[in-house]
């Protein structure tokens, strides 16, 4: 008979294996990311309202086009000039080409304000607005890979509407009703290519991290000036439309569980990069493949390290980081024939 101890051990190794494929299976879509050859980026800027706040959106737009210069296949910027009545109309217009080509990763990226009226939110353009039921009808045949950062005033229901597999999504707000100005745009565009912003260490900042780094700004800006917090971002890169909040991160690890989640945010968000470093672009789809099997298994099993015995915790982990470096001296190699 099987004694207590080697079924547990069967069990903690069959749940390995079982969440290394599911995991794998889900982050394996992020290898569709990152390949600027067919990246299409779109930069919105939205009426401000204000000459201070029409200007501060025209900068962060800015910002943010200057960091998809040499990262995109094709890159729009819709500006908020007071002639610009037509914005909706050329977002409609371009998104529905984009979405024809069916093979592009797209991007999204809008600065500026927005309402909330109970039932649909909407960001605010110079002529007519656009609300997130607009973006996912023009979206909704789009199999590709999609980035949606909405930095706008009630934005989150953008979450619950656009959310789907192969999806990032992040918004400045936790609520529709959170209404107030948002910092956040200014500081996520900012953060795109500072170096202080990548935390783990590996050359790039990944969408996670100029998340993580944005949320920490805008916090130390309300904290340092005394005033209540009125914006919370929110990421979402599961499909499940909820969204993980900043402080729920250890660095770019989730180490908090809400017991109602059916998986945590940010294992496809940290793959992801706005400016992709030159070595990634010279990499060949086969080693990425294999690269990101190997990263996602050592992710598992440090999920798992509360519940594995230690001997075997990191018997295994210093298996799989040998197996990793192999693999990154084997395409050196390649590279740098004898």
């Amino acid at each position: 008979m099987v004694d207590a101890k080697e079924a547990l051990v069967a069990m903690r190794s069959f749940l390995l294996c079982f969440l290394t494929i599911v995991l794998s299976e889900s982050c394996l879509i992020a290898l569709d990311f990152n390949s600027t050859k067919n990246r299409r980026v779109m930069v919105v800027a939205g009426a401000g309202g204000e000459e201070e706040y029409t200007s501060l959106f025209s900068e962060w737009a800015g910002a943010l086009t200057n960091a998809f210069q040499v990262n995109a296949a094709e890159l729009v910027k819709i500006n908020n000039n007071p002639e610009n009545t037509d914005a909706r109309k050329i977002i409609e217009s371009k998104l529905k080409q984009w979405v024809a080509a069916k093979d592009g990763e797209i991007w999204i990226l809008l600065v500026g304000h927005g309402t909330f009226d109970g039932k649909q939110a909407k960001f605010n353009l110079v002529g007519n607005d656009v609300s997130d039921l607009d973006f996912q009808s023009w979206l909704k045949t789009h199999q590709g890979p999609l980035v949606f950062i909405n930095t706008s005033s009630s934005s989150a229901p953008f979450i619950r509407t656009l959310s789907r597999a192969n999806r990032v999504i992040a918004t400045a707000t936790k609520s529709g009703y959170e209404q107030n100005f948002c910092r956040f745009g200014g500081y996520i565009s900012a953060a795109l290519e500072q170096k202080k912003a990548d935390l783990d260490k590996d050359g790039a900042v990944s969408v996670l991290e100029a998340f993580l780094i944005a949320s920490r700004k805008v916090e130390e800006y309300y904290r340092e000036n005394d005033r209540l917090v009125s914006e919370s971002a929110l990421l979402d890169d599961n499909g499940d439309g909820r969204g993980t909040p900043a402080n729920w991160f250890s660095g770019v690890r989730i180490n908090k569980e809400s017991q109602e989640k059916r998986g945590a945010d940010g294992k496809i968000s940290r793959l992801v990069f706005p400016v992709v470093p030159l070595k990634e672009k010279g990499i060949s789809e086969s080693f990425r493949k294999k690269r990101t099997q190997i990263e996602n298994k050592i992710e598992t099993l440090r999920s798992l390290k509360k519940t594995l015995d230690v001997d075997i915790y990191y018997r295994d982990l210093e298996k799989l980081f040998l197996e990793l470096s192999k693999l990154n001296n084997e395409n050196e190699d390649s590279k740098n024939p004898k």
